[in-house]
């Protein structure tokens, strides 16, 4: 009768940490990407709300008081800006350029405009 010996060795042990340290290895690279990803985020945010609150508090929503040189006029009924532009406007001015400094001075988000509202006429 022949026996038969083998020479290799299994050893589970062995095998099995090595798969748990592998396991281990991934979780720890997942734990580190998803705290970067959590720091970028919360930078994000806190960058977001101070463009938030700096835009919050630029522009005062009123004109600074009138200046040497500047004119203050009163809307009327009917007066639009292109026409206010028309009767401050000076020979060879672009019209197009006094309705946008008039806009820019008064801090106008629109061309609307009220009856009775004040408006300086910035001095070029």
């Amino acid at each position: 009768m022949m026996t038969a010996i083998s020479t290799y060795n299994y050893n589970k042990d062995k095998v099995n940490n090595g798969n748990r340290s592998k396991r281990q290895a991934n979780d720890r690279r997942v734990e580190r990407m998803m705290l970067r990803l959590a720091i970028v985020g919360v930078f994000f945010i806190v960058l977001f709300f101070g463009f938030m609150l700096m835009k919050g508090f630029a522009g005062g929503g009123e004109p600074a008081a009138p200046m040497a040189g500047e004119k203050v006029i009163v809307v009327g009924a009917g007066d639009t800006l292109w026409k206010i532009a028309g009767t401050v406007r000076e020979e060879g001015d672009d019209l197009r350029r006094i309705v946008y400094n008039l806009k820019e001075r008064n801090q106008l988000s629109s061309s609307m405009l009220k009856v009775g509202q004040t408006l300086i006429v910035p001095a070029d």
